[in-house]
């Protein structure tokens, strides 16, 4: 089996098709810079805050990691889906990404106003997209 060549059956050039339409699925980006660093207890903290503000049930405590090179990171599992964050501290301003998904509908309203709340006035800038 050749891994590297995909079948013209598997994919569709003209862009993207729902291939599930039978089930729940958003998504949220949010992304923002910061004064000071995003560390992994505050990362954990947001993730099950934000799981009351949404609504989702949660299946596993958050779990952070860290790459040298790369930065902090901190996965929390939903019974719905779940969420990712990623920050970067060794930069200036500091960045962070937080990826959002579930089978659960929400309100982005939420998500943003949340983190707005959350961050302070160690937020610069925020900006985020569906």
């Amino acid at each position: 089996m050749d891994c590297g060549i995909l079948h013209k059956a598997a994919y569709d050039k003209s862009g993207w098709k729902d291939l599930a339409p039978d089930i729940c699925r958003q998504r949220m980006i949010v992304e923002g810079t910061l004064h000071n660093t995003f560390d992994p207890p505050d990362m954990a903290r947001y993730c099950l805050d934000i799981s009351k503000t949404l609504d989702m049930t949660p299946v596993s405590k958050p779990t952070t990691n860290y790459a040298d090179g790369y930065g902090h990171c901190c996965f929390m599992h939903w019974r719905e889906s779940g969420m990712h964050i990623y920050a970067w501290d060794d930069r200036k301003p500091r960045f962070f990404s937080i990826d959002i998904y579930t089978c659960k509908a929400f309100n982005p309203d939420h998500v943003v106003t949340f983190t707005y709340e959350f961050f302070k006035k160690n937020l610069i800038k925020l900006t985020w997209k569906e």
